[in-house]
C-alpha cells in the first residue's frame, strides 16, 4: 500500500468508497470494524468508523456522515487517553475534545481496548452514471453513420 500519510477526510473517503454498499448492513459492518483508517499499515492506535449516518436519494446519490469514530489501542487491554489524543494530532490533525474511555469493552474481535470521539466528516457520492444511452438517441454510442450500408 501506499505509505505516504494521507489526510483524514482522504483516509475516510477511501474507506468509504470501497465499503459494502448501505443495502448490506451485516457486510458493512464487518467491513467497518476490520479495516482503520489508516489503511495495512500497523501501529500503537488505528482509527475506524463507529457510528455513520446514511442518506441516500432515489436517484442513487448517497451522503455518510460520520457520527462517532473509534480509536483502538491496537492489542492493549488498556486505553491511553493521553496517548490516543497525541496519536490523532500527529497522524490526522485532529483535536477531539469529546474522546472518551469506552469502558469495559474491546474492539472487534478482541483487538484492544478503545475510545470514542467525534469530528466532522462527510462522504458523498453522486448518483451513478448510466453508461447505456437513451432509448431516444437517434443512434447507438458504439456505431458510426457513416459505415452503415
Amino acid at each position: 500500500m501506499n505509505s505516504e500519510p494521507s489526510s483524514f477526510l482522504q483516509a475516510f473517503e477511501r474507506l468509504l468508497a470501497r465499503a459494502p454498499g448501505p443495502v448490506f448492513p451485516r457486510a458493512r459492518a464487518l467491513y467497518l470494524q476490520k479495516y482503520p483508517l489508516e489503511g495495512e499499515s500497523g501501529g500503537d492506535f488505528r482509527t475506524f468508523l463507529l457510528e455513520e449516518e446514511i442518506q441516500e436519494s432515489p436517484a442513487g446519490a448517497l451522503r455518510i456522515r460520520a457520527l462517532a469514530l473509534a480509536i483502538v489501542a491496537w492489542g492493549q487491554p488498556r486505553f491511553d487517553v493521553a496517548a490516543a489524543s497525541a496519536y490523532l494530532e500527529q497522524r490526522w490533525g485532529l483535536h477531539p475534545s469529546d474522546l472518551q474511555v469506552v469502558e469495559g469493552a474491546n474492539w472487534f474481535r478482541d483487538s484492544g481496548a478503545y475510545g470514542r470521539f467525534g469530528t466532522p466528516a462527510v462522504y458523498e457520492r453522486v448518483a451513478p452514471t448510466s453508461l447505456l444511452s437513451s432509448s431516444t438517441d437517434p443512434t447507438p454510442p458504439a456505431a458510426d453513420p457513416g459505415s452503415v450500408g
